[in-house]
């Protein structure tokens, strides 16, 4: 067999092809390497390759070698490298801290609109739950409160907020009341982790229904602050109200989400009401 090769250059990708030229029978045919150098704007689309595997292969906040040192390790030019590092931060995928570096973004929870738990959004998305009890206290139940939950006026209610984060960073406050003689052994150590898992191992509590409401809203201060968010930054509030299976309200919720770092879904299934009978629909 008879090898022709170019002269040895830098490249990005080799192209290999059989040529139509046929010596005589009995010698092989020629094969034919070209060397062809890949153009910038390839180069830049490996890179953001390597980038969103990077970025798969590490949690959120995690901080990314110096741009001198990625470059170093994969053999490309600074100014390239920063180009699809950029790309990155368009998309939302890394983020830029002044003075600081780039960092894995955190990207936002996509949360089915359903009863799954905080701790299970936050673990479906790789991230660590954890809980800042902010208030815990037990209250007399007025007229209102008492109606909303269908108990007794009087009656003592479990009444407390909590912080709650992701891998550290800080995700929603939620403002929950339960009533006393569903969970009476409930404590604040108790709720620094999934109430729904508290509930449903110890007093045989689960909640299959619920109501909510969803409505776009700025933050107070106290909760920006908790939130570490800017005065501008919507958030999202959802009010729950949560029912076992025989229809029993087990407990009210409040949630404040952050608008930036929370998305919700829901999956709708069934016609419009009226179609298909010559209604039209709004």
């Amino acid at each position: 067999m008879v090898l022709r090769l170019l002269p040895e250059r830098r490249c990005d990708a080799i192209v290999m092809k059989w040529s139509s030229r046929r010596l005589q029978s009995g010698s092989a045919s020629v094969l034919l390497i070209a060397v062809i150098p890949t153009s910038k704007a390839t180069t830049r689309e490996l890179l953001r390759g390597r980038l969103r595997e990077l970025v798969s292969d590490s949690h959120a906040g995690t901080r990314l070698p110096g741009e001198r040192e990625l470059a170093a390790e994969w053999g490309v030019a600074r100014m390239t490298l920063r180009a699809a590092i950029d790309s990155l931060v368009t998309e939302g995928l890394l983020e830029r801290r002044h003075g600081s570096g780039t960092f894995v973004a955190f990207r936002p929870v996509l949360r089915m609109l359903g009863l799954t738990s905080f701790s299970q959004d936050m673990r479906s998305r790789g991230l660590i739950p954890s809980s800042r009890v902010l208030e815990f206290r037990s209250i007399e139940a007025d007229t209102a409160l008492a109606e909303r939950l269908q108990i007794p006026g009087g009656s003592r209610v479990f009444s407390f907020s909590r912080l709650r984060l992701g891998s550290g960073e800080p995700m929603a406050i939620e403002n929950v009341r339960i009533p006393e003689s569903y969970a009476p052994r409930l404590t604040a150590a108790d709720l620094e982790g999934s109430l729904y898992e508290v509930l449903a191992s110890r007093y045989k509590i689960v909640a299959n229904a619920a109501s909510v409401l969803i409505e776009p809203t700025l933050a107070d201060e106290r909760s920006r602050a908790l939130l570490e968010i800017d005065e501008d930054q919507a958030c999202l509030r959802l009010r729950m109200v949560d029912a076992d299976r025989t229809g029993r309200i087990v407990m009210l919720a409040s949630c404040l989400y952050r608008g930036d770092k929370y998305q919700l879904r829901a999956d709708v299934t069934g016609s419009a009401a009226g179609f298909g009978r010559g209604q039209v629909s709004p």
